[in-house]
């Protein structure tokens, strides 16, 4: 993949960033991402990313607004975005011809665990469907070699495969000091 002379400017981009990535220096490598969510009103919060909002929310029948996706269905929605994103910049780094990329996703989630319930009952998705719809004139063989660079690459799903340390840590603050 180093000899590879991308026709695009995503797919230039991207080279060049993979570039600057091999020498391994934190300073290149290292993202750091952060943000804050605020509960609003009912079960609907606010979250700001890269100076972005984004709202969250439940339905109406759980005491939410029904407003916005749950924090669930948010993570499944990551989880097809960043399957997509990885599949076009690799695509247009390697000159597959794609002409549009789509994930579907469903999973089932037992309410026990939530609810602290059901012993043994987890309380997230213990298992998750996706199905990469990819509109293309090429060969399988090389949309194939797409989809496993995908399942190497993607960040979320290495984040949903793999255990990921969470440190939590709480602040209490008292309301006259709000």
């Amino acid at each position: 993949m180093n000899d590879i002379q991308p026709s695009t400017e995503l797919g230039r981009l991207f080279a060049q960033l993979r570039a600057e990535t091999s020498s391994g220096d934190p300073r290149v490598c290292v993202e750091t991402m952060s943000g804050r969510t605020q509960q609003v009103e009912a079960l609907r919060s606010e979250s700001r990313f890269s100076g972005l909002a984004l709202t969250i929310d439940e339905p109406v029948s759980f005491g939410g607004t029904g407003a916005a996706p749950n924090p669930a269905e948010v993570m499944l929605a990551a989880l097809g975005a960043s399957m997509e994103v990885t599949i076009r910049c690799y695509a247009d780094f390697l000159g597959i011809n794609v002409k549009s990329i789509g994930v579907e996703l469903s999973a089932q989630m037992n309410s026990q665990g939530f609810f602290g319930t059901g012993e043994g009952v987890r309380s997230g998705f213990p298992a998750i469907s996706a199905t990469v719809k990819i509109v293309s004139d090429e060969q399988s063989e090389a949309i194939s070699q797409l989809l496993t660079i995908a399942e190497r690459c993607c960040p979320v799903l290495d984040n949903i495969r793999h255990p990921t340390e969470v440190a939590l840590s709480f602040d209490l603050v008292k309301p006259s000091e709000v």
